[in-house]
């Protein structure tokens, strides 16, 4: 895989519910049998407690303030990744953790 953890990503992802592919960013949270597991990033407001703004989006790549949706798990191929935009910072990468901890 071209791509590592807390790295950000710009992919090709699926729509849930149609067969429509959108290009957005994700954060890649791990790599599994050829796959980058990956949670949606999106530039609304955090809707839900598993949602985390943030704090230093700009540090990431990002051009807007983002929230890391925690409860969207993707898996993508490697060629569903097309551009690198960067790494979020450590602060970030903690709270994240604390999210999805069990």
């Amino acid at each position: 895989m071209k791509c590592k953890k807390w790295e950000v990503w710009f992919a090709n992802v699926k729509f849930e519910d149609t067969d429509e592919i959108k290009k957005r960013p994700v954060l890649i949270i791990g790599n599994n049998s050829g796959l980058a597991i990956s949670l949606k990033i999106t530039t609304h407001e955090p809707r839900y407690n598993s949602d985390y703004p943030l704090k230093y989006w700009a540090r990431a790549g990002l051009d807007k303030e983002s929230v890391v949706m925690t409860s969207k798990i993707l898996y993508l191929k490697d060629e569903d990744l097309v551009r690198y935009f960067g790494r979020i910072s450590e602060h970030d990468m903690l709270q994240i953790q604390n999210i999805m901890a069990p």
